[in-house]
């Protein structure tokens, strides 16, 4: 099977496929210094600890786009799981 490039739908132009970060990596950085500050008091651990777990996620989430590289249109990629045909 060979595989095609995916064409942009604006512009007719050849898609990539790019991943980044899928949210900011300062707002999760900023969660886990928040949630180290709070657990160094014991009624902040409550607070603490959920925010520097949040933080870490925040900081290590992914997602997977096509970018065209014509017109830096992107759309999120999926994958789909292929259908078992059974007999």
């Amino acid at each position: 099977m060979t595989n095609k490039p995916l064409i942009c739908s604006l512009c007719n132009g050849e898609m990539q496929s790019y991943t980044g970060p899928r949210y900011s990596r300062k707002v999760g950085g900023f969660l886990v210094a928040g949630g180290v500050f709070a657990t160094l008091f014991w009624i902040g651990a409550v607070l603490g600890i959920p925010l520097f777990v949040i933080g870490l996620y925040m900081m290590g989430a992914k997602r997977q786009l096509w970018v065209c590289k014509e017109c830096n249109t992107a759309i999120e990629r999926i994958e789909l799981k292929p259908k078992t045909t059974s007999k």
